[in-house]
C-alpha cells in the first residue's frame, strides 16, 4: 500500500545522457520520514514505475572484464568469469599473483584528480587489496583494506570505506584527501605486506600462483561514492539499485538513453505540510475496511469507513488541512489506497498514484 505526490510544474521528459542534472534536480527525493533516500521516476518505452537509490556515473570501463586490455597486468594473472559476483551472476574475476617476489597489480590510465575509486573484492586465498592512485613518479594515493575481516588497514592521502557487500564480498572506495591528479588506477593484491609509502603504496612479496582474490565491478566516479553501475566499452551514467514496475520486479540499473520522466513516488507517509484533496481505497474482500489517517505527531483526524468488496473515490472541497503532516495509521482489511494532496504551500504539487 502506498501513496503518491507527483510535481505538475517540475515534471520533465528526458534521457539521462542528456540532463541527468535536471533529473536529479527535478525529481522529488523521497524517504518515509525525511525525503532523503529514494527517487522514483517513470521509464516511458515500458510505462512502469522506477526507484532507484541515486543518480550515478562510472567513467571506468569493462568495470566487470578484468581481462580486457584496457588493464595492463603485471605479476598478476586474471581469470574471467570464474566466480559468483555480489548480483549472483557468474562474472568475478580472479586476480592470481603470479610467484615473482615483486608487486603483483593490474593497472588503467586515468588521468583524474579528487575522483572516488571503488571495487568489490573477496577472498580466494589472499585477504588483502590495495586501490591507488597513482600520482608523479613515485608517490601514490592509496589504502589497503582486509577483505576477510571488512577493515581498513593503512592509507596514505585517502580515506578508505569497506562495506559488506554480502556472500564475503565487500565493497571498498577510496576518495583522496590531497588535491593531486593520477595517471593511473592501480588495483595491489597482496598478502598484507606493509606497503611502501615510496614506491606507489605498493607491497612486495612471492605469490604461489594458486590463492588470489575474486574481484568485480570497478567504479571511478567524480562526486562520493554511489550505487553501483555496471559498464562495457563506454562510460555511463544513469540509476543504480533500481526497482521495475507494479510487481516490484528488480534491476541493477537503468543506464544512459533510456527515456526517464517524473512520476509520483511512494511513501507510507507526507512528513510536510499538506492538503489532503482525494482518497481512492479499495477493500480486500476479507471484511469492512478502515483507513485511520494521522498526523505526525499521533493526533487522530479521521476515518475512513469501507463496506467488503467496495471501492471508494471521494473528493473534499477545498481539501483538509494536514499542517504536521499526513500519516496512515490503520488499514485493516484495505488492500490499497491512494491520497491525493496538495502542498500547504504550493497549489501547484499535487499528488496521484
Amino acid at each position: 500500500m502506498t501513496q503518491a505526490t507527483r510535481s505538475n510544474l517540475l515534471s520533465v521528459a528526458t534521457t539521462l545522457d542528456e540532463n541527468i542534472d535536471a533529473t536529479q534536480n527535478y525529481i522529488p527525493v523521497a524517504s518515509t520520514t525525511n525525503f532523503s533516500t529514494s527517487v522514483v521516476a517513470e521509464i516511458e518505452s515500458t510505462n512502469e514505475v522506477v526507484s532507484f537509490a541515486s543518480i550515478t556515473e562510472n567513467l571506468n570501463t569493462f568495470s566487470e572484464d578484468f581481462t580486457n586490455a584496457s588493464y595492463t597486468k603485471y605479476n598478476i594473472v586474471v581469470s574471467g568469469n570464474v566466480g559468483v559476483a555480489p548480483d549472483g551472476t557468474t562474472t568475478a574475476d580472479k586476480q592470481t599473483p603470479t610467484a615473482a617476489n615483486s608487486n603483483h597489480i593490474f593497472y588503467k590510465p586515468f588521468n583524474v584528480s579528487n575522483h572516488t575509486f571503488s571495487i568489490f573484492a573477496k577472498p580466494d586465498g589472499y585477504n588483502f587489496i590495495s586501490l591507488i592512485f597513482q600520482v608523479g613518479s613515485s608517490s601514490s594515493i592509496g589504502v589497503q583494506f582486509n577483505v576477510s575481516t571488512g577493515a581498513v588497514v593503512t592509507s596514505q592521502n585517502a580515506t578508505g570505506t569497506i562495506t559488506d557487500a554480502g556472500n564475503g564480498w565487500y565493497r571498498c572506495s577510496i576518495i583522496p584527501t590531497t588535491s593531486s591528479s593520477s595517471s593511473n588506477i592501480v588495483l595491489d593484491v597482496n598478502d598484507g605486506s606493509t606497503p611502501s609509502t615510496t614506491d606507489f603504496f605498493r607491497t612486495t612479496f612471492a605469490g604461489d600462483s594458486t590463492k588470489g582474490v575474486l574481484i568485480w565491478g570497478a567504479q571511478v566516479e567524480a562526486t562520493a561514492l554511489t550505487g553501483y553501475l555496471p559498464t562495457v566499452s563506454s562510460s555511463v551514467s544513469g540509476l543504480t539499485n533500481v526497482t521495475r514496475g507494479a510487481n516490484g520486479t528488480t534491476a541493477a540499473s537503468a543506464t544512459s538513453g533510456d527515456s526517464i520522466q517524473q512520476l509520483p513516488y511512494a511513501l507510507l507517509n507526507v512528513d510536510m505540510p499538506v492538503r489532503l484533496q482525494g482518497l481512492s481505497v479499495s477493500s480486500d474482500g476479507t471484511g469492512a475496511g478502515r483507513l485511520t489517517l494521522c498526523d505526525k505527531v499521533g493526533t487522530h483526524l479521521c476515518d475512513v469507513d469501507i463496506p467488503d468488496t467496495k471501492i471508494f473515490d471521494l473528493t473534499f472541497d477545498g481539501g483538509i488541512l494536514f499542517p504536521n503532516g499526513i500519516y496512515v495509521a490503520n488499514s485493516d482489511n484495505i488492500t490499497a489506497y491512494t491520497l491525493y494532496t496538495s502542498s500547504y504551500n504550493s497549489p501547484n504539487l499535487t499528488a496521484g498514484g
